[in-house]
């Protein structure tokens, strides 16, 4: 049984769109990112999955049980750091993060202690005093504190230093090999690619791509890196007659170019001037991502394996 299960979810806010016939499903243990830039429905669908909102339309579980909203369905199964996580602030991180414990999450202090430890944080002080990042950190162990069995994270890493950005990167996988279904909401792509499996792309309310991480950016633009001897200068590259490829970064004996499909044309052209060497650098989910937002609108009606929107 899916941990998650969202059921073409829609919601509109009066005539603008929030999400609309967004379906996928999260499994136990698994870590599934869900990308978009600010206003893509992201935010949306968590506040719908917490019953936080009502949805026009659709229908979501988890843990087996229909979210009715404002019933607070399953809670004290379910890790929840929202993107605007707010805190009493003149009480202690030790108080207020017992005081939740308190309302339903359980979670013991000797695991509150371990996880400040871990991310270096002073349960001593209140809550207004700490800065950003801290209050990140008290918003982390709030999600991580009663080991859930579902992670709704919603920019989870924001203010957090490299440091702490890999220590909360470590609990959510620790979490995910424990059995934990993650819910990785993210602005930080190079995160999600790094501890996810597979990743939905929301745009303007739509899923526009669902599938494996890796099949994202396999299916994306390729790059290819070519050096030409004694810094040969290159005519200009006939992109009209080289279709799929773009020029990425040109100087005196190199080229960079991205492309689509097969490598046959610009091999092709570029095997006409002294080749020194070439290299394929790898692709980003972050490259992959940005193309989804180049493309026309109306080309946004697949998804691909493991879903459909």
């Amino acid at each position: 049984m899916a941990a998650i299960e969202i059921e073409s979810l829609t919601k509109w806010y009066g005539r603008t769109r929030g999400v609309e016939d967004v379906t996928f499903a999260i499994e136990p243990g698994e870590i599934f990112g869900y990308l978009g830039p600010n206003g893509s429905g992201k935010t949306t669908t968590i506040r719908c999955l917490m019953g936080l909102l009502r949805p026009s339309r659709g229908a979501v579980r988890v843990l087996g049980e229909r979210v009715v909203p404002g019933q607070g369905t399953q809670h004290a199964r379910i890790g929840y750091l929202p993107g605007d996580f707010r805190i009493w602030g003149r009480a202690r991180a030790q108080r207020s993060l017992g005081l939740l414990a308190a309302l339903g999450s359980d979670g013991s202090l000797s695991r509150r202690k371990e996880l400040a430890a871990r991310l270096e944080l002073n349960l001593d002080r209140a809550v207004g005093d700490l800065s950003k990042g801290n209050r990140q950190k008290v918003a982390l162990i709030a999600a991580f504190q009663h080991r859930p069995d579902v992670l709704v994270l919603d920019e989870p890493t924001a203010g957090l230093d490299p440091l702490m950005r890999q220590a909360a990167l470590d609990l959510i996988q620790e979490a995910a090999a424990g059995g934990a279904a993650v819910l990785l909401s993210s602005h930080d792509l190079s995160e999600v690619s790094a501890v996810g499996s597979r990743a939905a792309i929301l745009r303007e309310g739509r899923l526009v791509e669902m599938a494996p991480i890796a099949q994202i950016i396999e299916e994306g633009e390729h790059r290819l890196k070519i050096w030409f001897r004694d810094g040969v200068l290159l005519p200009d590259v006939p992109i009209p007659q080289l279709p799929g490829v773009r020029i990425v970064e040109q100087e005196p004996g190199m080229l960079h170019v991205a492309y689509q499909g097969a490598a046959d044309a610009i091999l092709k052209w570029a095997a006409q001037f002294p080749v020194d060497r070439v290299a394929t650098p790898q692709t980003s989910l972050e490259e992959a991502f940005i193309q989804y937002y180049r493309r026309p609108r109306n080309a946004d009606s697949r998804t691909t394996q493991g879903g459909r929107s």
